[in-house]
């Protein structure tokens, strides 16, 4: 029992990097989108986008943080047969978020939330067969909030882990998935 003590007591005497509670940062996430809703087909629809993110921490109860992202792939689908079939594509272009967060964090892990808002801009493409297209865009901006979790790489660098809800309005409602790393300066 012993020889497991000695081993456990300097795991937990590591420096402390995680705990660095004000300054600046930024970092990217590559995200896994979830649109919460159905295609015709009976498919989910589900999206892919990177984001990059700057913020500042007064301390751990207050910091602010921007956050922009672009869609990477979105998802395309054919209903009808024959004269009759559409193709469609659904993708997010971009959106913009703006967060309070509150941080608490150790020596080796931190834990945070987001409270905010984002502005989304996503696009619908519907190819017909007798050759024509009809492009549609719409814009939504509604509440946002998220939980996440940031393990130290080094004493300034986080591996982050994080579950958004990306935008939920009445006729939206994005849930994320991402991975990502920050920097702290």
């Amino acid at each position: 029992m012993r020889i497991f003590i000695i081993p456990a007591v300097m795991l937990f005497a590591l420096p402390t990097y995680a705990d660095n509670l004000s300054g600046f940062y930024a970092g990217g996430n590559a995200n896994f989108i979830d649109g919460n809703a159905t295609l015709g087909a009976g498919n989910d629809v589900e999206f892919r986008s990177i984001e990059a993110f700057g913020g500042y921490k007064l301390n751990g109860w207050v910091g602010g943080e921007t956050r922009t992202g672009l869609g990477l792939s979105g998802e395309s689908y054919s209903i009808g047969t024959g004269d009759a079939q559409q193709n469609i594509e659904l993708g997010i272009d971009y959106y913009q978020s703006i967060y309070y967060r509150v941080e608490k964090a150790n020596q080796v892990a931190k834990l945070y939330g987001l409270v905010g808002a984002t502005f989304l801009q996503w696009g619908r493409d519907v190819d017909y067969m007798d050759g024509s297209t009809l492009e549609d865009s719409y814009t939504e901006t509604g509440f946002s909030y998220g939980l996440g979790v940031g393990f130290v790489m080094n004493e300034n660098t986080n591996l982050n882990f994080e579950y958004r809800q990306l935008i939920n309005t009445d006729t939206v409602e994005f849930t994320v998935i991402n991975v990502g790393f920050d920097f702290r300066f």
